[in-house]
C-alpha cells in the first residue's frame, strides 16, 4: 500500500467513525435538524451554504452545520466563502482553533461581531489558496506544442469571480512565473486565462482571447467554452507594451461582465 493509499484509508476510517458518533448525519437527519425541505436543502447545497462529505459512496452532512446554538445565518455565510476548498478541509477549518482569530475556532468566532468580521476576511484569504488563476500571453496565433508564453502572471483568488476580474488581479499581483521584462510590442497575441485547483493535476482553460492591433486599435475575439464573441474594438494608443494592452483589455472585459 502506498503512502497516499494509506492516508486515504485513514481518512475513510475517520469518516466512518464520525458517522458512528453522530458527527456526520444522513441527508434526512440533517434536513430534520435544520427543518428544511428537500428542495430548500438542494438550494443551500448549490449556494455553498452547507456541504456534505462522502462516506462509502453516500453523502453525509457535518452535524455542526445544524447546531442550534450556532448563529446559522453567519455560519452559512462563512460556508459560502469557503466553497473553493474541499469539504473535509472546510470542516477542519471551521472546527480548528485559528491563531489569527486569537486561538478560537471559526465556529466560536460567529458569536462576536468583531471576531465574525475578522473571520470573513480571513476565510476569504484561506479559501483563495485552494485555487490559482494564471494569465498567459503568447505572441502571434497560438500553436500547441510550439508556442511559449512571453508573460505568465499568477495569483491565488476565488475561482467563482469572473475570469477577467481574476485576470486583472493576477496581472496586478506581481507574482510572475515568467517575467521576461522588458515586454515587447506585438500586433497579434493570444491570451489564455487558466485555473488550477488544489488536488487537480490539469489546469482548466476558462477563456481564450485573440487580439489583433492595427493603428492603435485592438480587435478581439473571446472563446469561453463552446461560445465565442467579438466585443467592440478599443483604442490602445499610449500603452507601452503588449502586457499593458492585455491589461487594458482585461479591465474592459471585466467591466462588461459586471453589467
Amino acid at each position: 500500500m502506498t503512502f497516499r493509499e494509506e492516508i486515504r484509508r485513514q481518512a475513510e476510517s475517520a469518516r466512518r467513525e464520525m458517522v458512528r458518533t453522530g458527527e456526520l448525519l444522513t441527508r434526512s437527519e440533517f434536513r430534520a435538524r435544520l427543518r428544511v425541505s428537500e428542495r430548500r436543502l438542494g438550494q443551500m447545497l448549490a449556494a455553498g451554504s452547507v456541504f456534505s462529505m462522502v462516506v462509502d459512496g453516500a453523502a453525509y452532512f457535518p452535524a455542526v452545520l445544524a447546531e442550534a446554538t450556532v448563529d446559522r445565518q453567519r455560519l452559512q455565510a462563512v460556508c459560502r466563502i469557503l466553497v473553493p476548498a474541499p469539504s473535509a478541509c472546510r470542516l477542519d477549518y471551521l472546527t480548528s482553533p485559528q491563531a489569527n482569530l486569537g486561538d478560537i475556532t471559526p465556529l466560536n468566532a460567529l458569536a462576536d461581531d468583531k471576531s465574525y468580521h475578522s473571520l470573513r476576511g480571513m476565510a476569504r484569504a484561506w479559501a483563495a489558496q485552494w485555487s490559482r488563476t494564471a494569465v498567459k500571453i503568447y505572441v502571434g496565433p497560438y500553436e500547441p506544442g510550439k508556442s511559449e508564453p512571453i508573460y505568465v502572471a499568477v495569483c491565488e483568488t476565488d475561482p467563482r469571480a469572473n475570469p477577467w476580474k481574476r485576470a486583472v488581479e493576477a496581472m496586478d499581483a506581481g507574482e510572475y512565473v515568467a517575467p521576461p521584462w522588458p515586454y515587447r510590442h506585438a500586433d497579434v497575441v493570444t491570451v489564455f486565462v487558466v485555473r488550477g485547483d488544489a488536488g487537480r493535476t490539469d489546469d482548466v482553460l476558462e477563456a481564450r482571447l485573440d487580439v489583433d492591433i492595427v493603428d492603435g486599435i485592438a480587435r478581439m475575439r473571446i472563446h469561453a467554452g463552446d461560445a465565442s464573441q467579438e466585443p467592440d474594438a478599443i483604442s490602445v494608443v499610449g500603452d507601452d507594451t503588449i502586457v499593458d494592452v492585455v491589461h487594458r483589455i482585461a479591465l474592459r472585459l471585466c467591466g462588461m461582465q459586471r453589467h
